[in-house]
């Protein structure tokens, strides 16, 4: 379903050349010099930060499997997502390269209010209020567990580097569909080790994270 969806992304930029800013470039070789942790004492530690907040890119790509030009549809924005996870609230912003607010979602527990084109839509369903305003189905639940390199459901396949001890994909079935996460160059911040590029791809869908700044809030 091409049309609804372009509907909204067409909102998070007046034109996709910004998606230049969002490319992710090749990993960095990861430091030798990290402090190298267990996988289960780096989920425990991140399981203690209950309040979190990112900054950067994220762009959307639909592949285009029968196109006869092979070009996919890209879109992408500046992106802000601050979460409080005790005490179930988050804020997230959209915005283009001017610096305008294209998309603002807030929300104190079940409920959700997400403003863009300056109208302001309401539901207790998150991921049921975004596939009605773009038609596509989100694992809105899950993506704060995923970008901290944490499985969501119990039965989540999560592949661990040997020598780093650090997530490299995950693999998830969320809401009967399959999803596939990469995860790359690490950075520490508050003296944890966080991917800073990320893919998230199903069926023709693929969603490029690139973060310049994680923050865990005491």
């Amino acid at each position: 379903m091409i049309k609804p969806y372009f509907s909204l992304l067409r909102l998070f930029l007046i034109t996709s050349m910004l998606l230049s800013g969002c490319a992710i470039k090749p990993s960095a070789p990861l430091n030798d010099n990290i402090h190298i942790i267990t996988s289960e004492q780096r989920t425990e530690q991140l399981l203690k930060n209950k309040k979190w907040q990112l900054k950067g890119k994220i762009a959307f790509i639909q592949l285009i499997k029968n196109d006869k030009s092979n070009k996919n549809k890209r879109e992408s924005a500046s992106i802000t997502w601050q979460v409080n996870e005790k005490k179930q609230t988050q804020e997230l912003n959209l915005t283009s390269y001017l610096g305008i607010n294209v998309l603002h979602l807030k929300s104190n527990k079940n409920q959700h209010l997400i403003k863009v084109d300056g109208k302001e839509y309401r539901s207790a369903n998150l991921s049921q209020l975004i596939y009605s305003l773009t038609g596509l189905t989100l694992p809105t639940e899950a993506l704060a567990f995923w970008l901290k390199s944490l499985p969501y459901n119990t039965d989540d396949e999560i592949q661990i580097d040997e020598k780093t001890q650090l997530p490299k994909n995950l693999s998830s079935y969320y809401h009967n569909a399959f999803w596939k996460i990469n995860y790359s160059n690490y950075q520490r911040f508050n003296g944890l080790e966080m991917a800073t590029k990320f893919t998230f791809k199903k069926d023709d869908l693929l969603i490029k994270v690139a973060v310049k700044n994680w923050s865990f809030i005491d």
